[in-house]
């Protein structure tokens, strides 16, 4: 139970929970997308605009989500404020400018879970 406790408080865990959330989110969103890149082979399957695009690109965000929280984990465990700082930095105005363009969306998760980071780094070490 403490280590379910320690995870929910880990913004690195929450940025790779937001990472898998996003891929299914994607999943579940551009499947027919998703299946016509499929349908067409893969290699050059992706328009530079349009819905294939769209589905693409959403999707690729997931393993970049997945990397970061792993990166944040990291970071939190071995006590390296610096980079939980840079990285609630950019995960904090990814999610603001995210926010800004699109009101109705994940992004706010990536405000919230930035600023936690952000916090986080800024502590001194006990």
């Amino acid at each position: 139970m403490a280590s379910i406790r320690t995870a929910l408080r880990s913004p690195g865990w929450w940025v790779q929970f937001t990472g898998i959330g996003h891929g299914i989110f994607t999943a579940v969103i551009f499947k027919d997308e998703l299946a016509e890149i499929g349908r067409a082979g893969f290699i050059d399957a992706v328009p530079m605009k349009g819905h294939r695009a769209t589905a693409f690109w959403f999707l690729f965000a997931t393993p970049a989500m997945w990397v970061s929280g792993t990166l944040l984990r990291s970071a939190e465990r071995s006590g390296d404020l610096k980079a939980q700082r840079a990285a609630g930095s950019v995960i904090a105005t990814t999610g603001v400018i995210g926010a800004a363009a699109m009101p109705v969306s994940g992004f706010w998760l990536l405000v919230f879970t930035g600023l936690a980071a952000l916090r986080r780094g800024l502590k001194r070490r006990e």
